[in-house]
């Protein structure tokens, strides 16, 4: 019996050998599986007249393909009479009937049949006979002689990989198991066992099916002498390696003692998940989920295990033990695995001696997916970094040595950090805002951030910030440094990017705003393009020990696969950097929102063009999903605030996007006077031009170079794209100031458009100062002989270029450092009004300055962060007497308190107008109407509700005077004095009939209250939860928190549910008679789930993201067929695993008779497996990584 699944190109010849056996067969049939080529026609031809050709289901497997042609052998012997073979046209005795199965790709040798009938007519206990395995295309290498199994049911052909054959093993006879290509099997025990079992469609069916003769009581032999030449490596998804790995797991579970199912079904699921683990660590995503999932979804059918474990045991007539003997012992495996790694390196060493000196190019993720670019050998390739470097440190000590010894910054978009990492981690992970009288609101993704930053400061998170404040200059100029090697090696380019993008207006406008989050996207930026390019296998225009004036040319060439004489082949996709650029993505989302949506069109773009090269990609994108998870969530009424930037908010001007490709996300005036030195006139444009213009013109210039032109295309799309995305920001408000409504500011965007066309500049650049010219001006020309013509003009080139370039970083820092130095950039001592008069542009200016680490008083913030929580009220008074006011906690709000969310809640409709308070604004509004208007009415009711027990005015001038003694005559406020950060008031408690204040808890977070609304006690507090013990009270009592009610809101008493009531805005609970111990505790539905999905993606893609020594593609011996050979060029499907292979189109599929190709290529036919077990870890990233995959698994249908 023939079987075959789109063969056609192997049966005339397997046709030809089957009909010239020396014993011919009695009665030939052929099955076609659902073929889409030409096999049905070729069996039909190829076969003996009046053979049968029986169509079976497309992918319904070997055995169930078998099993049709044996139903219609009865019906078509009866039909075939007194044909060319009469004897087998009656029905013969099942015990003397023989099946003999070949797959389509499967030629035996004249006398193979007869070897095999020999066999068994000589041992009548041998019921299945299998033949030498030889391949298709050169017979003296071996495939398998007999298969046998470790104790984890792995398929092991223990045949060295090109081993020759030499009759060395011909004295083999007992097998565990035989290949089905060429197994003959006796009628009656086939039909004893059922044939194949179908919970097996593809590998390790042959394996079973032995198995389970071994077990019924008959033997299993191979015959060397017959011999079959089988194409068992074709593609197929019933011999990928997933396959392999589920046939295994699934073999185990069958066979093994019913007590063991249940330990080995835990063990095959916990060695999913470490050969999960261990995939993502050897950068193959796809082999991890390929193995994850091939473990349980083999454990996970039980219905199919229940069928086969009664099948097996119906016809099991010896103990499971005594095929012990036929299997392989753990040494023996361990030794057969040892001899194919040392071939393996045998076989490396003379494949790189052939290279001819040609670069090696591993996998993509390797040490050196980071590495530096060496430059030429007459220097060290790092002085320029160096000197920018110290360049730009010296700038920024000498703008901003004013903040020295300082505690923390504090102006504009910027405030303290909380002390301590414990408490901006617990900010970060909590989905209550602990801010006014707190919200239903997750932790702005940006939190996070300041975790790893209060980290970085061990525990000083504002100290943490200053010091990355002074030195953003030169981390930015690194940063750029760094990035430009991948599209430049002109030593000269690289310092000038590194000190332009140091110097762009949106970075020094984010510095002087105290924009945290914009300043740590300018410096994040160049290396997230930096990680994508090498995610790509591009980004390096020059190797280690190569010279840059002769290496290959722009590496934005590569990143699009231009291949030219200038540039040098792209590498391979890395994994390793597109984690990298998943975690650098991740913090720029969480610090500018709105740079996700440009990383998205970015992919997208990238995939269009580079299709499987961008497929690393992806995963960049899924760190910042993870990281937006539960603002979403948390958003879901208020949208708009997922595009807001973390910080207080601040309103600006947005520029023109003509100015915002100059680099200037503020709008400016184009004329000016220039610090009062020259007349009115356009200066401020001048300046805008002499820093942006040569950037911008570049960038042009590579959209007409060919070498640079497809980066071009690409870096001015995505420029026009952010420049869309700013554009459609400025309708969308994020929060309201006074009388300015807030939008999602366009520094970030700025600061990536300006990036982008850097990178097209340097590009085209290097190319107008690169080429063959300047690699012959280099060289020494003969004595007497005169200098090319090209030289002269290169040079010139070169010169009136650096002029132009340099021109725009030092008249920006100038602009930016002088003022500052001066001290009349600081808006502390210049009005912006002033600053635009003398000259500046605007946002040169600084708003930030030294501040303490509170911005409260002492006495309120030691109340603010002891038992009772209270919070302070902050007024705030203009010279115009307009008051505004903010409810603080602990020792004044910080940054990790702030919530976008909760910003964004008093606004409405688009772009934003103010939205009516909720009951807790109108409260807090109320209060401060009647402390400020001083008519003598007492605001207690209202602050205890909201848990005010200290006022403070801050600022000093008249206003605030004036204000200040207003607020001496209001009931309940109890002067204090006047202190650094203002004047104090404390809110006193209502008087007794003795005329003494009573201890009733006002200013506490949580207090109880009577039936008839009076305080009875303040209970010590939290920060957010309650854990006290209070005493027994009277009937009708409530528990009040000074905080939005909300149903996340828990309370209970020694175990007991409180039941949540009305009062008014305030969180109350139904508060019974009797004591007890009190837990009140706010709770997400969503909490358990995001923090496990963001646990799992941050994770994994910081397994990825660690680098791995290099290693290449898996490698087959020399002489193999198809053998794959490390590649120079990036792959267009390298590195998938083994678990994902890419599978052809089913025109190409090979499929072919019998079970045969069931052989899942074992560890010694790939070269480097690992000792079995099962967490066994990849140990390549190429194509199959189950070793005896090649075998035959590829024909099996």
């Amino acid at each position: 019996m023939v079987v075959a699944h789109n063969g056609a190109q192997y049966l005339p010849e397997t046709l030809s050998a089957l009909t010239a056996q020396t014993r011919q067969p009695d009665f030939f049939i052929g099955v076609d599986a659902g073929s889409t080529d030409a096999s049905a026609s070729v069996l039909q031809l190829g076969l003996p007249v009046g053979s049968p050709v029986i169509a079976a289901p497309a992918r319904s497997g070997f055995g169930a393909a078998v099993k049709a042609g044996l139903a219609e052998l009865p019906e078509h012997r009866r039909a075939a009479g007194a044909g060319a073979n009469t004897e087998g046209a009656a029905d013969p005795d099942p015990e003397h009937e023989w099946i003999w199965l070949l797959h389509d790709d499967s030629a035996p040798d004249p006398g193979a049949l007869d070897e095999l009938l020999l066999a068994v007519e000589r041992a009548p206990s041998v019921t299945i006979a299998g033949t030498k395995q030889v391949e298709w295309d050169n017979e003296r290498r071996l495939v398998d002689v007999g298969i046998t199994v470790n104790r984890w049911a792995e398929r092991l052909t223990m045949v060295d990989a090109d081993e020759l054959d030499q009759g060395q093993y011909d004295f083999r006879s007992d097998t565990f198991a035989v290949n089905s290509a060429g197994m003959l099997i006796r009628r009656d025990v086939w039909d004893q066992l059922g044939g194949f079992d179908p919970a097996l469609p593809g590998s390790g069916d042959d394996i079973d099916l032995c198995w389970r003769n071994r077990l019924a009581g008959n033997r299993v032999v191979v015959v060397p002498a017959a011999r079959v030449r089988h194409a068992g490596n074709r593609p197929n998804p019933a011999g990928a390696a997933s396959t392999a790995r589920r046939a295994e797991i699934f073999l185990r579970l069958k066979h093994a003692p019913l007590w063991q199912v249940p330990f080995l079904m835990v063990g095959a699921v916990l060695g999913g998940i470490g050969r999960f683990f261990l995939g993502m660590l050897a950068k193959d995503p796809g082999y991890a989920a390929a193995a994850l999932l091939t473990s349980t979804a083999a454990v996970f059918r039980p219905v199919d295990l229940y069928r086969s474990r009664k099948q097996a045991a119906a016809t099991r007539r010896r103990p499971r033990n005594a095929v012990n003997a036929l299997r392989s012992g753990p040494r023996e495996v361990r030794e057969h695995r040892r001899s194919l790694t040392e071939a393996r390196a045998a076989a490396l060493a003379p494949e790189t001696a052939s290279t001819g000196g040609q670069e090696y190019v591993p996998s993509g993720d390797a040490n050196d997916d980071f590495a530096a670019l060496e430059g030429p050998g007459r220097s060290w390739v790092g002085i320029g970094a160096l000197t920018a470097a110290l360049l730009l440190t010296g700038a920024s000590l000498a703008a901003l040595h004013r903040f020295l010894g300082a505690s923390a910054l504090a102006g504009g978009a910027l405030a303290p950090l909380g002390q301590g990492v414990g408490t901006v981690w617990t900010a970060a992970t909590g989905w209550w805002a602990q801010i006014g009288s707190g919200y239903p609101a997750h932790a702005d993704p940006f939190t996070y951030v300041l975790a790893l930053l209060a980290l970085a400061g061990f525990g000083n998170g504002s100290a943490a910030v200053l010091v990355l404040v002074m030195l953003a200059l030169p981390l930015a100029g690194l940063s750029a440094w760094f990035t430009a090697g991948a599209f430049t090696a002109h030593r000269g380019l690289r310092f000038w990017a590194a000190m332009f993008w140091a110097a762009v207006p949106a970075f020094q406008i984010a510095l002087g705003e105290g924009r945290l989050g914009a300043i740590l996207v300018h410096i994040l930026l160049p290396l997230t393009v930096l990680s994508v390019a090498r995610a790509v296998g591009a980004g390096s225009a020059a190797r280690l020990g190569s010279n840059p004036e002769t290496a290959a040319g722009p590496a934005g060439a590569a990143i699009l696969g231009q291949a030219s004489g200038k540039t040098r082949p792209a590498g391979a996709p890395s994994w390793t950097a597109a984690a990298v650029a998943g975690l650098l993505l991740a913090v720029l989302t969480a610090a500018a929102p709105l740079t996700f949506a440009l990383a998205v069109f970015a992919v997208f773009l990238l995939t269009l063009a580079l299709r499987g090269r961008a497929r690393t990609l992806w995963w960049a994108l899924l760190p910042p999903i993870a990281m937006l998870l539960p603002q979403v969530l948390s958003a879901a009424p208020n949208l708009r605030s997922l595009l807001a930037d973390p910080g207080l908010p601040l309103a600006f001007d947005r520029a023109e996007p003509w100015q915002q490709l100059l680099g200037y996300p503020v709008a400016f005036d184009v004329e000016g006077t220039l610090g009062g030195l020259l007349p009115q006139g356009p200066w401020h444009l001048l300046l805008a031009l002499v820093i942006g213009a040569p950037v911008v013109l570049l960038a042009v210039v590579s959209l007409f170079r060919s070498a640079t032109a497809p980066l071009g295309r690409l870096t001015w799309l995505l420029v026009l794209l952010a420049l869309l995305l700013n554009l459609a920001a400025s309708y969308v408000g994020t929060a309201a100031a006074p009388e300015a409504v807030v939008t999602p500011f366009t520094g970030p965007l700025v600061s990536a458009a300006v990036l982008l066309l850097l990178c097209a500049a340097l590009a085209a650049a290097g190319d107008l100062l690169g080429g063959p010219a300047r690699s012959v001006s280099r060289e020494r020309a003969p004595e007497g002989a005169t200098a090319p013509a090209v030289r002269r003009p290169r040079r010139a080139l070169a010169l009136v270029l650096g002029t132009v370039l340099a021109a725009g970083p030092a008249a920006s820092l100038a602009l930016w450092a002088v003022p500052q130095f001066t001290g009349s950039g600081f808006t502390g001592n210049a009005t912006e009004a002033e600053a635009g008069a003398a000259g500046i542009l605007p946002g040169f200016t600084t708003d930030i300055d030294g501040a303490p680490a509170r911005s409260l008083p002492a006495t309120a913030a030691d109340a603010g962060n002891g038992e009772a929580q209270s919070r302070s009220l902050v007024l705030r008074a203009d010279e115009q007497g307009n008051v505004t006011a903010a409810l603080m906690r602990g020792g004044g709000t910080t940054l990790e308190q702030l919530s976008t969310i909760y910003a964004a809640r008093t606004l409405e409709g688009m772009p934003g107008v103010p939205a009516e308070d909720d009951p807790a604004t109108a409260d807090l509004r109320r209060a401060v109407a009647v402390i400020t208007a001083g008519t003598g009415v007492d605001p207690r009711p209202d602050l205890a509700r909201l848990g005010v027990a200290f006022v403070v005015l801050q600022e000093s001038d008249t206003a605030a005077e004036l204000l200040a003694g207003r607020m001496d005559s209001v009931p309940g406020l109890a002067a204090v004095g006047q202190t650094e950060s203002g004047w104090l008031w404390r809110v006193t408690e209502p008087l007794n009939d003795a005329g003494t204040e009573t201890q009733s808890g006002v200013g506490s977070r949580v207090r109880i209250l009577n039936a008839d609304g009076s305080t009875a006690a303040a209970v010590p507090s939290g920060t957010e939860g309650v854990r006290a013990s209070i005493p027994a009270g009277g009937e009708g009592r409530q528990l009040v928190l000074a905080e939005r009610a909300d149903a996340g809101w828990h309370a209970s008493l020694d175990g007991r549910q409180l039941t949540a009531v009305d009062s008014e805005w305030a969180q109350a609970f139904e508060l019974p008679a009797d004591g007890g111990e009190l837990e009140v505790a706010y709770s997400s539905p969503w909490e358990p789930w995001v923090e496990a999905l963001q646990l799992l993606v941050i994770g994994l893609t910081v397994l990825l993201a660690l680098p791995t020594p290099a290693a290449g593609r898996t490698v087959r011996l020399p002489g193999r067929r198809d053998a794959p050979q490390r590649r120079e060029g990036p792959p267009e499907t390298g590195g998938a695993s083994a678990g994902a292979l890419p599978q052809p189109p089913a025109s190409h599929m090979a499929v072919v008779s019998a079970s045969g190709s069931t052989t899942p290529a074992s560890s010694e036919q790939t070269v480097a497996s690992t000792p079995e077990s099962t967490n066994r870890a990849p140990v390549h990233s190429g194509a199959a990584t189950h070793p005896e995959q090649r075998a035959s698994e590829g024909s099996k249908p």
